[in-house]
């Protein structure tokens, strides 16, 4: 092994984890079991308006530590939450302003806001592609790549419905992928037309699996079985004033196991709570998310503005990933060559957690009509 990354097992006979050590850090990559002898290689993966703002602050807030106090005491793969350029650019913070196809992977409630004209009481449509390489220039020459497509249909009075295909590849060695299903409705109340709240939810299909473990004499020593398991997500976004969304969604909501065909133990898929909160302007919109999984916290902000008549878009975002283990900051923009196709660009670049690389570039095309 390279001086970047070394693998140990950890956990009882028959079952455990493969951990992935980082200058140091460990982190649970994939469960794998029935083998003592490890030759693996795999990746972590790695005023009035005023008062509203304040009031949800504070709702996020004592929301947060609440959810806190119940730590769901499992941990296991597809951890990346990352999608679309426009959301790698802002740092991930994504649940409450998200309003593209991409979104169902965040928070199924999103696409029910995808109609870019409100008050026209239009149908609206959008596909989106993404593709994206990881931590580039990694000590041992590894490529770690994302695709993603992404489609979803709104209409005002019926709803919205929307698909999602993303897969994670580490080399070969290593890959995950997500098939989505979803629906979402808006519903508005009160005395204020504008005011309005959106409901979703989603059944993914998610699926991992490996390269066999070659031994030194060139025999196959290993050959785990993957695992494919139904998920549920759903979600939701408020809001209170026009301009400032808050959402809440929970992603594997039925902790699905997703341990080798071959483990008699269960590993199973945490489940995950995102609150969001969102300022949106007519040039400008800031997004802040809170995800509690397990013991973890973690912190997304990011902010974009628009710019000669909203072709040229600029981002900026940072997370915190369990408040200190690891920082990133991630920067990007986008273009509008026509008014229905946009070309986004994200960059993160790697403060703490996996460092010496170029960082991770991701690319999205997305069109509506």
């Amino acid at each position: 092994m390279n001086n970047f990354l070394a693998g140990k097992r950890h956990g009882t006979k028959g079952s455990g984890w493969l951990f992935i050590t980082f200058r140091g850090l460990n982190h649970p990559i994939m469960p794998f079991s029935h083998s003592n002898v490890l030759t693996f290689r795999c990746l972590l993966l790695p005023s009035d308006s005023t008062f509203v703002l304040v009031r949800s602050l504070l709702f996020l807030l004592l929301a947060g530590v609440s959810i806190a106090q119940f730590p769901v005491p499992t941990h296991a793969a597809f951890e990346d939450g990352f999608i679309g350029a426009r959301a790698f650019a802002m740092g991930g913070a994504y649940a409450a302003i998200a309003n593209e196809s991409d979104g169902l992977l965040v928070n199924p409630a999103s696409i029910a806001n995808l109609r870019r004209d409100p008050e026209s009481g239009q149908s609206a449509q959008q596909v989106s592609a993404t593709t994206a390489r990881l931590h580039v220039g990694l000590s041992d020459e590894t490529s770690i790549t994302q695709n993603l497509v992404s489609y979803a249909y709104s209409q005002p009075t019926r709803g919205a419905i929307g698909f999602l295909w993303k897969r994670l590849d580490a080399a070969s060695l290593y890959s995950e992928d997500y098939l989505l299903i979803g629906l979402s409705r808006s519903y508005d109340f009160g005395t204020e037309s504008k005011r309005h709240i959106s409901f979703g939810s989603v059944v993914k299909l998610l699926n991992w699996d490996t390269a066999p473990t070659i031994g030194a004499d060139g025999l196959v020593i290993e050959d785990l079985l993957g695992r494919s398991r139904f998920a549920l997500d759903v979600g939701m976004i408020f809001r209170p004033s026009p301009n400032i969304p808050i959402a809440l969604s929970i992603q594997n909501f039925n902790t699905p196991n997703i341990a080798s065909s071959d483990s008699l133990t269960p590993e199973r898929l945490a489940r995950q709570v995102m609150l969001g909160i969102g300022i949106i302007t007519r040039n400008s919109t800031w997004g802040m998310d809170l995800v509690f999984r397990e013991s973890e916290v973690n912190v997304k902000v990011g902010i974009e503005s628009q710019f000669y008549e909203e072709s040229l878009t600029l981002r900026g975002g940072f997370r915190l990933e369990n408040l200190a283990w690891g920082t990133n900051l991630t920067l990007g923009g986008g273009y509008r060559p026509f008014r229905s196709l946009r070309i986004d660009y994200g960059f993160l670049f790697p403060i703490g957690g996996i460092r010496d690389t170029s960082g991770s570039h991701r690319f999205s095309v997305v069109y509506d009509f």
